[in-house]
């Protein structure tokens, strides 16, 4: 379905993107503190529900 080129990419890609929002995320919470309280609990909520999908089609399939 896809080359070894474009998952690599894509790959490579995702990671990028992660690192690059994380580290603005990180700059922004160190200037406005008080705009990002309870963000950590957002990000845990999100986290857990791609993980219990994840989980549930794994499970039915």
């Amino acid at each position: 379905m896809f080359t070894d080129g474009q998952k690599i990419f894509a790959i490579l890609f995702i990671v990028a993107f992660i690192v690059i929002i994380g580290y603005q995320f990180y700059k922004d919470q160190q200037r406005n503190k008080s705009l990002f309280k309870g963000t950590y609990w957002v990000l845990i909520t999100i986290f857990g529900v791609i993980l219990g999908y994840v989980i549930l089609t794994k499970f039915l399939h």
